[in-house]
């Protein structure tokens, strides 16, 4: 093989790994859209109580979908619209807002769309042992007329828009508040309308929870733990 059938062989390599390096601001079509496959939107106890017990609630959070372009990057913004349906693997439903249509700006590769979505309920809560996820698949919404691009590539096509409650806070003291569990907290939670960190240590407050659970338990009956703990009813210690 001579020099110049070398030197040819090189820089049509070359060339090719530029192009699949910038495939997204190359590709040579109109264009098309596509998504980052996976997101995750996580609660935790003070996204919780902002939802369901503060007197003002606020029981949405933004989450991030991210949109990448397929084909030139764009001379002036063009916009697009955003679907959702429940995932068939899912331990809860997932409640998404769009506000569609978002707006891809110019000469950029990728853009983030803001959904909105609602915190999940105490009954579909993470626990230290079992994670319990909601999953809704977000699309491109090509009925929508506001849609102008087509599609990217099918692997890329869903997001997957994972979405967990976690409350645990990492400042638990078994000493005080006894072994955790989701319901305690829970209950704690509403009784003092604060999370863990705005509840003195103090036997006033320990009291308070004893007696309050012995009214709740009256109306509702008890509350147990999680996991291996699930037949073993909650209790307050008492210093």
């Amino acid at each position: 093989m001579n020099i110049k059938t070398i030197t040819t062989a090189a820089m049509m390599l070359c060339a090719a790994v530029g192009c699949k390096e910038n495939d997204i601001a190359l590709y040579n079509e109109s264009p098309r859209l596509e998504y980052v496959t996976v997101a995750s939107c996580s609660f935790n106890d003070k996204d919780y109580l902002n939802a369901y017990i503060a007197d003002e609630k606020t029981t949405e959070k933004e989450c991030k979908i991210t949109a990448q372009l397929i084909g030139r990057l764009l001379t002036e913004p063009m916009t697009y619209c955003i679907q959702g349906v429940q995932a068939e693997s899912r331990d809860f439903d997932v409640k998404v807002r769009f506000e569609n249509p978002y707006t891809f700006p110019v000469s950029v590769a990728t853009s983030e769309a803001s959904v909105f979505v609602t915190c999940p309920t105490k009954e579909q809560v993470s626990t230290l042992n079992t994670t319990k996820s909601g999953v809704m698949e977000v699309s491109s919404d090509t009925s929508n007329s506001l849609h102008q691009f087509g599609l990217g590539r099918e692997e890329n096509l869903i997001c997957s828009l994972d979405v967990t409650l976690n409350i645990y806070p990492t400042s638990w003291d078994s000493a005080w508040w006894g072994s955790y569990s989701t319901s305690k907290y829970f209950f704690m939670m509403e009784i003092f309308k604060t999370t863990l960190d705005g509840i003195a240590k103090s036997q006033e407050n320990q009291l308070e929870l004893r007696r309050a659970y012995n009214e709740y338990k009256k109306k509702y009956g008890p509350l147990y733990g999680d996991d291996d703990e699930s037949e073993i009813e909650i209790s307050f210690p008492l210093q």
